[in-house]
């Protein structure tokens, strides 16, 4: 069970010993201690609930208990960048040279034949 003081460390706490006068701040830890315990005890996540100037807890809203036959998807792993998987498949000899020298080895560039000055421009109209 939480202590006063771990109580009013918790961010998500701290606006409601704010709100209730401190000398029922007694009242507040038991009624938030207790409805925590109860809700592990029945399974229940969600729920919504209010706080009233003399530290008075009520339950508002209760979400769904979680199904236990209900899909949960497999947890997501990651590889660690030192896997070989992660490796390159660049070859040596692109990695060592210059960035136009290793453009021009992976996109040659063709050089077309210059057109006559003496052609006929094609009519495309």
């Amino acid at each position: 069970m939480p202590t006063l003081s771990a109580l009013r460390a918790i961010p998500h706490f701290a606006p409601l010993f704010a709100f209730v006068h401190v000398l029922c701040w007694p009242i507040l830890v038991w009624q938030i201690n207790r409805f925590y315990s109860w809700t592990l005890r029945e399974g229940i996540t969600d729920a919504l609930y209010s706080v009233n100037r003399w530290g008075f807890l009520t339950v508002v809203r209760l979400g769904d208990k979680r199904d236990p036959g209900a899909y949960t998807p497999l947890v997501r792993t990651f590889r660690p960048l030192t896997d070989a998987n992660w490796a390159s498949d660049m070859p040596a000899c692109l990695e060592t040279q210059t960035p136009e020298a290793s453009r021009a080895l992976i996109l040659p560039r063709v050089r077309r034949p210059a057109q006559a000055a003496h052609a006929p421009a094609l009519n495309t109209s």
